[in-house]
């Protein structure tokens, strides 16, 4: 993601689209609002930054202390969609929409394959307990549940247990019903060399990227996908086996670096992933308009099993922005980037 949060590849983003139809935009440096003006029409973008507090990842529309990043400029406040902020509500209308998510058991004791422990509500990956294997005990999973946090807390959230499908994390964003942006990432791994434990290969792996070992955030996934695998920290991985670590999107556990260039993947993916990705953003966009009477910004993350089947996990009505998304948003506002 070292690319997206870069602030000057948004400013880049704006200024070719300001050129492509000589545009004029200003930029208030006390509140970071954009005000655009085109073809006698004006409006005035609001900021979005990426904050990290306390080691955890959240959004902010203001420059607090702890902004880290610039996420983009968005014509509309935040916005509040119950698909964004009920996992359960939106797995029903995966299901009405004949779309692909993962099986849901409300209890422990009904779970019928490998599974994860999340909450209705959560977000960032944060939250969630697992991977277990069905053949774990009720008691023993529930606890783990419990000791990583994955439990009901205000808010009327509810803690589910979800079937875990192991696959490559997928994360496309659409602005209505167009997905113009798309994340492909595998699972990040460690390979055995024969010598060192475990734990050691992955406190060099975390020590590399910059990351503080084990933190409790991390602690717990990182086991249990040890465990799913029928691996502990102790032991020592012949050479050359490969284990994976982490199955959350953007836990990819390596050095971070600024770019110019997109990271982009979506036009490296599969034809018939692709078809399932425009499906999404065609069902997506029919419920946003319900709602929003405009096209609005949303990402879908979810799983490509070995298939090529795509199980979608849950949809954020906030995203991040990436800045090639800005000729679409600008369309929107004000019709084809064309010169007078």
């Amino acid at each position: 993601m070292s690319y997206i949060p870069v602030t000057l590849n948004h400013f880049r983003a704006v200024k070719a689209w300001a050129d492509s139809c000589d545009a004029q935009v200003d930029l208030d440096v006390r509140t970071f609002n954009l005000e655009v003006k085109l073809r006698n029409r004006y409006y005035t973008l609001k900021p979005r930054f990426l904050v990290v507090n306390q080691g955890r990842i959240a959004y902010s529309t203001s420059l607090v202390k702890d902004v880290t990043g610039f996420i983009g400029w968005m014509p509309y406040e935040v916005l509040q969609w119950d698909l964004s902020q009920d996992k359960l509500l939106f797995k029903k209308f995966l299901d009405n929409a004949g779309l692909k998510c993962p099986a849901t058991w409300p209890a422990l004791e009904d779970v019928d394959g490998d599974f994860l422990v999340k909450l209705s509500n959560g977000s960032f990956g944060y939250q969630i307990a697992g991977p277990h294997r069905q053949s774990e005990s009720e008691s023993s999973a529930a606890t783990l549940a419990q000791d990583e946090g994955a439990q009901t807390k205000g808010g009327g959230a509810l803690k589910f247990a979800e079937q875990f499908i192991t696959g490559t994390n997928l994360k496309v964003w659409y602005w209505g019903a167009k997905a113009f942006y798309a994340h492909v990432h595998p699972y990040p791994t460690i390979v055995g060399d024969g010598v060192s434990t475990v734990q050691a290969l992955i406190d060099a792996r975390l020590a590399k990227a910059g990351e503080k070992p084990w933190t409790p955030d991390e602690e717990g996934n990182l086991k249990a996908s040890l465990t799913f695998q029928q691996v502990r920290p102790a032991d020592v991985l012949e050479q050359g086996r490969e284990v994976w670590i982490d199955f959350r999107y953007g836990r990819q556990y390596k050095p971070s670096s600024t770019s110019a260039d997109t990271d982009n993947d979506l036009g490296g993916i599969k034809e018939h992933v692709r078809r399932q990705i425009d499906l999404a953003g065609v069902k997506a966009a029919e419920a946003a308009m319900r709602r929003f009477k405009a096209p609005v910004l949303y990402s879908i993350d979810g799983v490509v099993d070995d298939e090529g089947t795509v199980w979608w996990l849950e949809i954020n009505s906030n995203p991040i922005l990436p800045p090639d998304g800005y000729p679409l948003v600008f369309m929107s506002l004000f019709g084809p980037a064309k010169k007078p």
